[in-house]
């Protein structure tokens, strides 16, 4: 993630700015063009805008837009696009609500004309979206057939929801409000198109070839892939990932994220690092050299910014993955500065400890393992330097909740900063149970 940084303010300033004008623009011209009429009405049409374009943008926002993902790292994008989605069902059924009010004929769809049935469809489908949210990822193969019954259930809300308007002819019988929405309809089946058609079936982009498997432990391989068009490989920052899946498909196939390993300075060759997890992270590790695969990306924002004094790396498992990334990338570019290295892991799997061996002597580095020891402030007091420069450093923080959670509760009573801590969280189950300290920057 690139912290605390101009160019990372300003981006993140922009998509900000965006996403407030998408969602406020329409509901404002809504209200201006068609305000004249009685406040129920005026009230009726706004809200059905705002659950309209809520939706929209809710389902715009983790189709994988690169610089969005780079600008917040991709659970704060999730957390916006779930508070949009409960945003868009509240503004659905209030909109229901008032036009029953309005008339009561309406609470029978069968009734109604076809624009209403629409509407009720658009609505049965929002909480539907919402229904099969709040039941929860699921692992495995379960999650993909929930992944599947999500997106469809949110495609088919938004062109209910459209047929609606279409059919209704309110709004689009305004020569301005017409020209807004449409825009607006246009910039997001682009988005949903690049998203769902064109990086999954055409992109030429993505499309590598497996060069060989590395083992790097018992239940730990590494996958060494290559550009299929060696000008087409993936330029990344370190510490960013990617979306694998085994053939092109929009819907019908798995696909899994994993971080980038290789140095960001070595062009024509990727890696990453895969644990043992199930049937498709074991369908990797002994997929046959020649094989294809299919990435999607960059993305992510837990990349580090050059002018830190200083990297403080905490890594728990494969969460030494992204650290391994800058780590090559920091000693193919001899950087002189001194950074730390906080690893925890199985004892009976120490990942990459020759090469760390071999970067400690490259680089300015010095590694710590915990050897059993819980990662807290004691732990993280002996190996920071004191205060004032352990303030100036950059922290990444990589693994599984639970180190999380007390890594950066450990941080905090060590005074670090929360603006200069970055953490990517493996396995997300929501956000990071730290209160009020606005540290969870996470890539996927």
């Amino acid at each position: 993630m690139q912290q605390a940084t101009q160019p990372g303010s300003r981006r993140r300033t922009v998509w900000t700015a965006l996403t407030v004008l998408v969602l406020a623009a329409p509901v404002a011209l809504t209200v201006w063009r068609t305000g004249e009429g009685k406040l129920l009405s005026t009230v009726l049409v706004a809200v059905g805008v705002v659950a309209l374009v809520a939706m929209g943008v809710a389902t715009v926002a983790p189709s994988r837009v690169r610089g969005l993902t780079a600008a917040f790292g991709i659970d704060r994008v999730i957390t916006v696009h779930r508070w949009l989605g409960i945003l868009a069902i509240a503004a659905a059924l209030t909109h229901l609500v008032l036009a029953v009010v309005r008339s009561p004929k309406l609470l029978n769809p069968l009734a109604a004309s076809l624009s209403i049935q629409w509407g009720w469809a658009a609505t049965v489908a929002m909480v539907g979206v919402g229904l099969v949210a709040a039941l929860g990822r699921r692992s495995g193969r379960r999650y993909e057939v929930w992944a599947r019954v999500h997106v469809l259930l949110a495609a088919a809300s938004l062109v209910l929801a459209a047929l609606h308007v279409f059919w209704l002819g309110h709004l689009i019988s305004d020569p301005v409000l017409r020209v807004v929405l449409s825009a607006l309809a246009l910039g997001f089946l682009a988005v949903l198109f690049l998203r769902w058609v064109w990086r999954p079936l055409f992109s030429r982009d993505g499309a590598y070839v497996v060069y060989g498997v590395r083992p790097e432990g018992p239940s730990t391989a590494t996958l060494v892939l290559a550009p299929v068009h060696m000008h087409r490989g993936l330029r990344f920052h370190p510490g960013q990932f990617v979306w694998l899946r085994l053939r092109r498909s929009v819907l019908g196939t798995e696909e899994h994220p994993f971080t980038i390993a290789s140095s960001a300075r070595v062009t024509g060759r990727l890696e990453l690092t895969v644990r043992d997890a199930g049937d498709f992270s074991a369908t990797l590790a002994s997929l046959p050299t020649g094989s294809r695969v299919w990435l999607d990306g960059p993305h992510g924002a837990f990349t580090s910014a050059p002018e830190a004094p200083g990297l403080v790396l905490i890594a728990g498992g494969v969460g030494i993955t992204p650290m391994m990334s800058m780590l090559r990338t920091l000693a193919e570019g001899e950087d002189r500065r001194t950074h730390h290295l906080v690893v925890a892991q199985r004892p009976d799997e120490p990942l990459f400890e020759p090469e760390l061996a071999s970067l400690a002597r490259r680089l300015d580095l010095r590694v710590t393992r915990t050897a059993g020891r819980r990662v807290d402030a004691a732990l993280l007091g002996s190996v920071l330097p004191p205060e004032p420069w352990r303030g100036e450093l950059d922290y990444f923080v990589c693994g599984s909740p639970s180190l999380l959670a007390g890594s950066l509760a450990a941080l905090e009573q060590l005074g670090v900063p929360a603006e200069r801590v970055n953490t990517e969280q493996f396995g997300w189950s929501g956000p990071l149970p730290v209160p009020d300290r606005d540290r969870s920057r996470n890539a996927g």
